[in-house]
């Protein structure tokens, strides 16, 4: 299964670093590996520049490098494409962590993310200074940097493994987990001197840099998929209970299995009761168990009867479902009901004759006909030929059949999902670029505006001023904001049925193909 994505990564990227390293991401997109001087030589720029190029790239974990089997001081370079798509989910990550740890959180992930690694000295500061806090504060930042380390959502940098006879050579890195996830011990003493001005950074003692855990979030946003799919199949209670029944899970399962470890039903109810989360669920429990066990799809299901049975979740028959369920809304939006109907139909029946098919789908034969034959164009469904048994020895007959090949049309979704994203992307770039010099003027205006606030300019002055900008002027800009506004959401939800279809791959590939 491959994925064509060299046009939304190369957006991506001179998006946020510019065309010449653009340039050097086309070569290696193109290429599995390339060396320095490959690079240089189809990228035709000078040999600073590309040295330049991969170094933002490898910093940021855009490009690996590995050494030559056969000279050890060559390196050859790859492209991490999936860390570049990850790139547009950053926004998420942060609201993820906000949620969950606060405002201060929120800042120590910015400053990671955009600046890939840091120390933990450097992020306190840094979000200290960003907050204006009293140097008070400085202990209550530390303390969330490390329950943000404690559950995992950050970790050590790996470091480089030394190599004493070579120096020369092509550095390797040690990416054991043993210490990767350990707290770190910072001088607070030592860091209020710096903050108040006393001493200055570089005094501060030598200190290992930390990085943004990606999969952490992501076992998150999969955990709010399931409890979203059940929210909007039963209610909120239900959504409750399965969230707890995810947390629980973490307990006593590794975060990607299959399926969880059966969780007692009495803990759920324990949890619930004490922490009072949801009365509701409390009181009309025993009603909610026997309607989310009795759900079709079965992804929670009962394993045992002692002190009330215990649970389990199946992560993979979830994101099947879901799957399933996205596959059918591309359906609705690409063609129409008649074609959902007729899609459902093949699915309940897994194989069917295309007589069978108009007779049953209630809709007109010549219509049927035509849609199916569509979506085997579209490669929502397939035919298969069967030869059917006979009694003599005259001619063999055969039927054929529709059917549905789940894999096939999650591919065919994930590769029309990136042609969308690619084509929100180039309406966006196009739309910035029409109206560039009014968004610009704009941008002038509301800063200039600003200062003239903390100026303590008058209403009257700040009026005139905004006159600047003539009405017609003003009414462009509004209507193009409008539209950004709304592509910047279409890209987000183009991203959720992204990370949908990329759960399915890794349960069912165990990876992710780009």
């Amino acid at each position: 299964m491959h994925i064509r994505t060299n046009e939304v990564v190369s957006l991506i990227i001179r998006e946020r670093f510019g065309p010449i390293i653009e340039k050097v991401v086309h070569v290696l997109h193109t290429q599995s590996t390339s060396t320095l001087k490959e690079i240089r030589q189809k990228t035709e720029l000078p040999l600073d520049k590309v040295k330049e190029a991969l170094c933002i790239l490898i910093k940021y974990r855009l490009v690996s490098f590995e050494p030559s089997e056969k000279y050890t001081n060559v390196a050859y370079y790859s492209l991490c494409v999936g860390n570049i798509i990850l790139m547009l989910r950053y926004p998420k990550y942060m609201i993820v962590i906000k949620k969950k740890f606060g405002d201060q959180s929120e800042m120590i992930i910015e400053e990671l993310l955009q600046n890939s690694y840091l120390t933990a000295q450097n992020i306190i500061l840094n979000v200290a200074e960003r907050l204006k806090c009293d140097k008070n504060e400085l202990c209550h930042i530390r303390d969330t940097f490390c329950s943000l380390v404690v559950a995992k959502y950050i970790r050590k940098l790996p470091k480089k493994i030394i190599n004493e006879e070579d120096e020369l050579q092509v550095p390797t890195f040690d990416n054991s987990e043993e210490e990767a996830f350990s707290t770190p011990t910072v001088d607070l003493k030592l860091l209020t001197q710096v903050y108040i001005k006393k001493i200055e950074k570089k005094e501060l003692p030598k200190d290992d840099y930390w990085i943004v855990n990606f999969d952490r979030y992501h076992q998150d946003m999969r955990d709010q998929c399931i409890v979203d799919a059940f929210v909007n199949r039963i209610d909120e209670s239900a959504g409750t209970f399965v969230g707890l029944l995810l947390q629980q899970m973490y307990i006593r399962t590794e975060p990607w299995a299959d399926s969880s470890n059966p969780v007692p039903l009495s803990e759920i109810k324990h949890i619930l009761t004490k922490k009072m989360i949801n009365p509701n669920l409390v009181t009309f429990f025993d009603q909610y168990v026997n309607v989310i066990e009795q759900d079709n799809h079965h992804i929670v299901v009962r394993s045992g009867e002692a002190s009330g049975g215990s649970f389990q979740i199946h992560l993979k028959k979830a994101f099947t479902a879901l799957a399933w369920e996205l596959v059918e809304q591309v359906i609705l939006q690409k063609f129409d009901s008649k074609a959902t109907r007729i899609f459902r139909l093949v699915k309940e029946k897994e194989y069917i004759d295309p007589e069978q098919l108009q007779q049953l789908v209630m809709i007109p034969s010549k219509d049927a006909k035509r849609i199916s034959y569509q979506l085997v164009q579209e490669r929502f469904l397939k035919m298969r030929d069967f030869k059917k048994p006979t009694s003599n020895s005259g001619p063999v007959k055969s039927a054929t059949l529709f059917y549905i090949d789940l894999n096939t049309v999650v591919e065919n979704l994930y590769s029309l999902s990136f042609k969308t994203l690619r084509n929100i992307m180039l309406r966006r770039n196009h739309l910035y670029d029409t109206n560039k010099r009014l968004l610009e003027k704009k941008q002038r205006c509301d800063m200039i505006v600003m200062m003239m606030k903390t100026q303590g300019a008058t209403a009257e002055q700040i009026s005139e001023f905004e006159e600047n900008i003539s009405p017609p002027e003003r009414e462009i800009i509004n209507n193009v904001e409008r539209q950004m506004k709304k592509l910047s959401l279409a890209e987000l939800e183009m991203d959720n049925t992204i990370f949908i279809i990329e759960m399915y791959l890794k349960y069912h590939f165990h990876k992710i193909l780009y």
